[in-house]
């Protein structure tokens, strides 16, 4: 059997047990909230996570201006320009990775992320 015909007896099995588990729960309830299996995730807004994301950003925000500006004697217009993209494209980054790896997207983490990146901003490159 070819793994593509392999795939999608395997997708038709896990789709009738799905089935079967939603119509059991839709005869069983009290009420009208039905779990259809979406993954809930603990993500709280204050966590030693949330620390990291904050102090990570400010941090390579702060070391890539440094970096640029002094390291290498680049304008400073530019250093701003480059350290600021930089921190935003490792948060987002890592939220795709945390995406395709773990399975969920954390908004939270990537406001986090923005917060660390302005107080990295006004603290170490204004």
């Amino acid at each position: 059997m070819c793994i593509a015909c392999f795939s999608i007896l395997q997708s038709q099995a896990i789709l009738q047990s799905q089935r079967l588990v939603l119509s059991k729960e839709l005869d069983s309830s009290p009420d009208s909230t039905i779990d259809f299996g979406i993954k809930r995730l603990h993500d709280p807004w204050f966590s030693t996570d949330k620390v990291l994301h904050f102090s990570a950003s400010a941090a390579i925000t702060g070391l890539t201006y440094h970096f640029y500006v002094n390291r290498l004697n680049r304008p400073e217009d530019r250093g701003k320009v480059y350290a600021v993209s930089l921190t935003a494209l490792v948060g987002i980054g890592k939220e795709l990775y945390d995406k395709n790896k773990k399975g969920y997207f954390s908004w939270k983490d990537l406001l986090w992320d923005g917060l660390g990146l302005a107080v990295g901003y006004f603290v170490f490159v204004y």
